[in-house]
């Protein structure tokens, strides 16, 4: 499940980059994907603590999986909104002043989303819940990022009005790409708690010591 999702990712800055149409319908219609995969792992965990009954990690670790399944569902539907405002975007075809607003902020924020998604599986992977703990650094800087392309481009918006609608679906995209990286934080945050046993969520400052 989480390789789908991060294989959509990837494609769906592969669409924007190329304006492609195709590809981002493609992805669109791959969320069916996600859903039918995270219904395979709701029915497994539920058989699991039915019939084994397991206890401590054990336990720890099935619940968790049943939240991260969640949250790799809601990371699909993210990507969803992104190829949606994609295709929005590209058919209403090419402005020129459009065209001449710098994107890198968010070519930099769908980077840093991948990032933060791929680092948060491996984490889930290899159950280490100090490659965990630095993905709650890396949300931050995510945050940071956004702040940054939001206040950008409500400065264009003043003073490019007749784009308003343009900008706004790049304001959307860059939304999705933030809650995809709140997402992946989250079950960073889950695999904490099924090593560490420690709730880290809503705390601050709150990491687990390299080797405890």
């Amino acid at each position: 499940m989480g390789g789908i999702v991060e294989s959509m990712l990837k494609e769906a800055f592969e669409a924007f980059n190329t304006s492609s149409l195709d590809l981002a319908r493609m992805i669109i219609e791959r969320d069916d994907d996600v859903d039918r995969v995270e219904k395979s792992v709701d029915e497994l965990a539920i058989q699991i603590l039915a019939l084994r009954q397991p206890a401590a990690r054990d336990l720890r670790f099935v619940s968790t999986a049943l939240k991260i399944s969640k949250d790799l569902e809601r990371i699909g539907d993210e990507i969803v909104n992104v190829c949606e405002r994609l295709v929005e975007l590209t058919e209403m075809g090419e402005d020129l002043e459009f065209s001449k607003i710098d994107q890198s902020h968010l070519k930099a924020l769908f980077l840093m989303s991948q990032e933060v998604m791929t680092k948060a599986l491996d984490s889930f992977v290899s159950l280490s819940s100090q490659e965990a703990g630095e993905i709650l650094t890396l949300d931050e800087k995510v945050d940071h990022k956004y702040r940054e392309l939001y206040q950008e481009y409500v400065n264009l918006i003043e003073n490019n009005p007749r784009l308003t609608r343009r900008i706004l679906k790049v304001l959307f995209m860059a939304k999705y790409l933030e809650r995809i990286a709140d997402h992946a934080t989250n079950f960073a945050e889950q695999v904490i708690f099924v090593v560490e046993g420690l709730d880290v969520r809503h705390e601050e400052n709150i990491l687990p010591t390299p080797g405890a």
